[in-house]
């Protein structure tokens, strides 16, 4: 559970929180979704959801859309899709704003606290019982994530670790052996695999990237305490030295927009990444070989989790009606039709099956046990911002600053 001071102003609607994250939770199968729901004397409402992803993810969401009201009679639900993460998040607070943002949106763990803390998102407490949901049917530890201050922010959808995705075809064609398991590993092998106008790794400039090497030395961000920890200092050493050597690259640096990208027009051969990989690829490059590790070590094993909810917005119209939508999203035939395309559902029912049904992850099961929330600081946006604009302007704008000097600059603002 994270504790987070409420702020005083609501001015921060202008602000663009970029996320690497990723990834998204019909006829009703969770046991009491519906119990409640379609009583007579309830208004019609439309009801707006908003989400990024791919177009896998649209196709199961219209579909649950389509079939609400068979549990939700009084529910008309529209879904809004977002090009992007990066504008998701540039758009939304202007929408805010103005008053036309969607009713409830499925979010990371990754960059929720600081709009929790700014007060944007809805705590669902008093709305659960009138909804008629049932909140047991998630593990614990997922709704721990999406609790502050004892309230219940979110709605679970899915839990993931985070992996390293390997091009099986140049791999084997590279007769490399054994996958990587450290990092030293990883760069013996980019240095075999940089060839031909391929790169041997792509490490996006992201916080999310830049997060899980720092957990596989034993560092993170310890909410803004311990920025500029030796751990921390040694896992960004670790990505720099890289980009020195000519063996890795940034998305940017190709035109495109994130990794998964690159990846998948087979112009880098290993990434750190997550999840929405998996349908992804199936959609950009179905032909593509690929292997999903769990996050190589520097000193100790350690990744991100990503967690998904459903977050409803603090200016919904209709809050019991935008919860019990959210939670109708969550239903065990939506989320095994998401299971399908590679996210592990935040339901006690599916998610034992998940690595059955997903063998491309199975190497990621014990990831569970060594992964955690990414403790970024509560003014998250200012954080990431500073992270990505000193490091990207010593990999791609000449500066020469040391990881050290990069990261004692980053812990001064938030000291």
């Amino acid at each position: 559970m994270r504790r987070f001071k409420k702020g005083s102003t609501f001015l921060v609607l202008c602000l663009a929180l970029i996320v690497g994250l990723t990834a998204c939770g019909g006829n009703n199968t969770n046991e009491n979704a519906g119990n409640n729901s379609g009583a007579s004397g309830q208004e019609d409402v439309t009801i707006t959801m908003g989400f990024w992803g791919t177009a896998q993810d649209l196709q199961v969401y219209q579909q649950a859309a389509d079939a609400i009201s068979e549990t939700y009679p009084h529910i008309t639900l529209n879904i809004k899709q977002y090009p992007s993460s990066e504008q998701f998040w540039n758009i939304l607070p202007g929408e805010i704003a103005a008053g036309v943002a969607p009713d409830f949106i499925k979010i990371s763990n990754e960059g929720a606290f600081e709009y929790i803390n700014k007060g944007l998102f809805t705590a669902l407490d008093e709305y659960i019982e009138p909804a008629g949901i049932d909140m047991s049917v998630y593990p614990e530890s997922s709704m721990n994530i999406w609790q502050v201050d004892g309230k219940q922010y979110g709605i679970p959808n899915s839990d993931m670790p985070a992996m390293f995705f390997i091009n099986e075809d140049m791999w084997q064609e590279a007769g490399l052996g054994d996958y990587p398991t450290t990092w030293d590993e990883v760069e013996a092998a980019a240095k075999t695999l940089t060839k031909d106008g391929v790169y041997g790794l792509i490490t996006n400039i992201d916080a999310f990237h830049i997060t899980n090497y720092a957990k596989s030395y034993g560092g993170g961000w310890g909410n803004g305490e311990t920025i500029n920890s030796p751990e921390n200092v040694q896992a960004l050493e670790q990505i720099m030295d890289m980009y020195k050597e000519g063996i890795a690259v940034t998305p940017k640096t190709l035109g495109y927009g994130w990794d998964g990208e690159v990846f998948a027009n087979e112009q880098g051969a290993m990434s750190t990444g997550g999840y929405w990989y998996k349908g992804y690829l199936a959609d950009a490059n179905p032909d593509l070989n690929y292997v999903a590790i769990p996050v190589p070590q520097g000193t100790t094993a350690g990744s991100t989790m990503s967690s998904d909810a459903y977050v409803v917005l603090k200016d919904a119209k209709n809050k019991t009606a935008a919860l019990q939508a959210a939670y109708y999203m969550t239903n065990e035939e939506v989320q095994t039709k998401f299971m399908e395309l590679g996210f592990n559902p935040a339901l006690k029912t599916l998610s034992p099956k998940y690595f059955e049904q997903n063998p491309e992850f199975k190497a990621i099961e014990p990831s569970l046990e060594t992964s955690s929330d990414f403790g970024y600081p509560v003014d998250t946006k200012k954080f990431t911002d500073e992270l990505v604009k000193q490091v990207e302007a010593v990999i791609l704008g000449g500066s020469d600053k040391s990881a050290k000097e990069i990261l004692d600059s980053v812990q001064a603002q938030f000291q």
